[in-house]
């Protein structure tokens, strides 16, 4: 027998208490009722036999749950047992207001900071109130087989009025209509991939997700609102394309949304959608009898109010108030991310408006399909001081039969469209006409052949003052190459990072602007590059030639053995220039350390080192400190971040700190050294010809006995400036320690980074005392996080 599913009300109990004559006659009632293939599949004997206790196994076993609560219903209803049905009522309706209370407890604290409750959105409400059939009090009770669809320019309400339903039946001012209500941002959805309606819906309710059927089945009871359609990003015929009604089946975002608008899913379901009118002409064709109500948003008066109540800062609810937006929790109160902004101001067609609503701007974050790119060129020419711009070409999201190549050149068409490209042309033209702006972030962004040779064309131009430019993840891979050619012989970008699978087939053309004669590059990241043996040995050859490059990161490349060593090679050259060298988690193990040394050597230049995250281990360590024990060796930098040191590693770089050595920093963080590593690099900072100035040792199993000997540092050491001791579970006794010598030391530590567990009020004392003691001295107890980002990488790679 298949598992019996969960019921919120007690059947057996009810069968239990028929007599046999209305248990026969509750067999044969509820076989009149539809199931499909469920009922059917019962043996008639099976049922006929079985008593009460009996047949609620076999009826819970083979039936979902909702039929078998809305069956049971029907039948008691048939047979007039008034005081049963109650009961079951009763019973069900405890789950049901379960399920609402969770809804309503989590929307609110959703929302708990959203002025919906203010007078200003009060009065715009009640204005639309009577002309939403569901919201209308003078409505009879449902069900509402209804579509209602507002619609306005950006910034005029429609997030509000939405939310403001949505609240009002948090309040049960609409639960005599809706059993449930389920809020979804299309902004939000557009970054799903393929699911299904139900995970859709659910994907933030687990607590309801044992009930979903249950749920799903009362259809007629349920309220969705569909906040910014538009901004779903859906193609053309995106939303009728494989429209389905299987609530179970994955499907892309839009073809569930365009199945539900359709009603083709939950055809009785009640529907309030949000959207910008020029929208709605690809909207029409989807719905059946739609009430279409034009929002005109807040009055004057009562939008300066609603700012004022929702910012707080006058200043800055004036200037929102000029781009006239209405803000929700994805919304920015910095201007930061545009988009919505821009659209609205667009709308506007108001050039003085824009001016000013621009002008504070110094960075900016576009992230624009084809359709918003005209509304951002028309503001984008006006950011006067803008610095930075940070630009992102998605694109839009195809039905799922749809090819890779058949993507491209959709997106392609879409955007070499006629009437487009004169305001990408207008857009990019903000490259020459803004002498402040000098920071260009591209990434994640397809650019058709026609958009990138408008971008390449004003990156080339002589008016362009941009200094550093960073790719990241672009295609097709030949964008790469044409923005890496638009950069040759550029008078001022001095900073270019590379990085994404498709930038490999890019070092030819990297190799010519490096050998150009007027190349100004200083920094060059190359970041997870896979090229072959025979491009590392062209770009070797164009570092020798280069006068300008001076830090190189190759970070998470794959050099393989002969690209290393031509690497190596070209360090050695006596005209390299290159003074900062990373390469991390490229590979490398204890035997390229024997060539690193001798550059160590003979290097002129070399300041900056990281060999992070590389299984270098504790001979590798060996070898580098034979180069830089010698008299002639520049570094000054040494990463060994996670490089699989232990306390023999420590021996030696405590040897070569013994005597007069460059090294004034060195990270060892994430190596396990203990207490032998900590003692014997101890030993080295008392020497007075130590002259290491910061230590990283963030994450080195330094346990509590080690602080005694940190102290001893720390009484007499008169060069270290940072000890980074974060990560390390020192316990209170060994950081009280720690305090007391601080409180008392006069050396010239000025950062202390260090976990505590617990801060006592002895602690807390000592820190105070501590403060006033050593005023120069920062105490950072908070929690790294060196995945995201190393404590030492502010003292390396720019």
């Amino acid at each position: 027998m298949a598992s019996s599913v969960r019921l919120d009300f007690n059947l057996q109990a009810l069968l239990e208490e028929l007599s046999q004559d209305e248990l026969s006659q509750f067999k044969s009632l509820i076989r009149t009722i539809t199931l499909g293939n469920g009922l059917q599949k019962i043996p008639q004997t099976e049922v006929d036999e079985a008593d009460g206790k009996q047949l609620a196994e076999i009826l819970s076993s083979h039936c979902p749950s909702y039929w078998l609560e809305m069956a049971t219903l029907q039948v008691l209803e048939k047979m007039h047992r008034a005081d049963l049905c109650e009961r079951v009522k009763e019973e069900l309706r405890g789950k049901e207001d379960r399920h609402r209370s969770i809804l309503k407890m989590k929307l609110k604290q959703m929302w708990e900071a959203w002025p919906g409750d203010s007078k200003e959105v009060q009065a715009v409400a009640q204005r639309y109130t009577t002309l939403i059939p569901f919201s209308n009090p003078r409505m009879l009770p449902g069900p509402f087989p209804h579509t209602v669809v507002l619609h306005g320019p950006a910034g005029l309400g429609k997030t509000t009025l939405a939310k403001k339903l949505m609240l009002d039946w948090t309040e049960d001012n609409l639960s005599h209509k809706f059993k449930y209500a389920f809020y979804l941002s299309c902004k939000k959805l557009s970054r799903l991939g393929l699911c299904s309606f139900a995970e859709l819906v659910f994907r933030d309710w687990p607590e309801l997700q044992d009930d979903i059927p249950n749920i799903l089945a009362e259809a007629q009871k349920i309220l969705f609102v569909v906040d910014g359609l538009d901004e779903l990003g859906a193609p053309p015929g995106a939303l009728i394309h494989d429209i389905c009604g299987d609530w179970l089946k994955p499907k892309p975002v839009p073809v569930l949304l365009g199945s539900l608008l359709k009603r083709k899913m939950l055809p009785k379901a009640a529907l309030l959608v949000t959207t910008r009118s020029w929208a709605l002409r690809d909207l029409r064709p989807l719905m059946e009898q739609p009430i279409f109500i034009r929002v005109e948003g807040f009055l004057e008066k009562d939008r300066r109010a609603y700012f004022l109540r929702h910012f707080g800062d006058e200043d800055q609810a004036v200037e929102l108030l000029c781009c006239d937006i209405i803000c929700d929790e994805d919304r920015y109160s910095t201007l930061t991310d545009l988009k919505e902004v821009l659209h609205c101001l667009y709308e506007s067609q108001e050039e003085e408006l824009v001016k000013g609503a621009m002008a504070p701007l110094k960075e900016i974050s576009l992230h624009l399909s084809a359709a918003d790119v005209v509304p951002s060129s028309f503001c984008i020419k006006h950011c006067r001081n803008l610095e930075k711009m940070s630009l992102q070409l998605i694109k839009a999201k195809l039905p799922e039969n749809v090819t890779a190549s058949e993507s491209d050149a959709e997106v392609e068409r879409s955007q070499d469209d006629q009437h487009m490209l004169p305001f990408w042309t207008d857009l990019c033209s903000i490259f020459g006409s803004n002498k402040d702006l000098i920071i260009l972030e591209i990434n994640n962004s397809f650019l058709s052949a026609s958009l990138l040779r408008i971008l390449c064309e004003q990156i080339a131009s002589d008016a362009c003052h941009l200094q550093r430019v960073v790719i990241t993840n672009i295609s097709p891979a030949d964008a790469y190459r044409n923005l890496c050619l638009a950069l040759q012989g550029h008078k001022t970008v001095t900073h270019l990072r590379l990085g994404g699978s498709a930038q490999n087939d890019t070092l030819p053309a990297l190799c010519e602007v490096l050998r150009h004669p007027k190349c100004n590059l200083q920094y060059l990241g190359l970041v997870s590059c896979s090229a072959t043996t025979q491009q590392w040995a062209d770009l070797s050859l164009a570092l020798e030639v280069n006068r300008s490059l001076t830090c190189v990161n190759v970070s998470n490349s794959e050099l393989l053995d002969e690209g290393a060593k031509l690497l190596y090679t070209t360090l050695k050259h006596p005209k390299c220039l290159l003074q900062r060298l990373s390469l991390e988690n490229c590979h490398l193990t204890e035997a390229n350390c024997k060539d690193l040394a001798a550059i160590l050597v003979v290097s002129r230049e070399l300041m900056h080192l990281c060999l992070a995250e590389n299984p270098l281990g504790d001979t590798g360590v060996k070898f580098l400190c034979g180069g830089l024990s010698y008299p002639d060796c520049k570094l000054q930098t040494l990463v060994l971040w996670n490089c699989d040191i232990t306390s023999n590693g420590c021996c030696h770089l405590a040897k070569l700190l013994h005597e007069k050595s460059s090294l004034t920093n060195l990270d060892l963080g994430r190596n396990d050294i203990g207490v032998p590593g900590v003692r014997g690099l101890c030993e080295a900072l008392k020497k007075p010809l130590c002259n290491l100035k910061r230590l990283w040792l963030w994450g080195c199993s330094i346990p509590p006995a080690s602080c005694e000997n940190l102290c001893c540092v720390l009484s007499c050491n008169q060069t270290l400036i940072t000890l980074d001791l974060g990560e390390n579970s020192l316990g209170y006794s060994g950081v009280k320690l720690l305090f007391e010598t601080l409180t008392r030391a006069n050396g010239t530590l000025q950062t202390l980074r260090l976990k505590i567990d617990d801060v006592t009020d002895e602690l807390d004392t000592l820190l105070k005392e501590i403060e006033g003691s050593n005023p120069q001295l920062t105490i950072a107890t908070e929690n790294q996080e060196p995945w995201k980002k190393r404590p030492s990488s502010g003292y390396f790679i720019v």
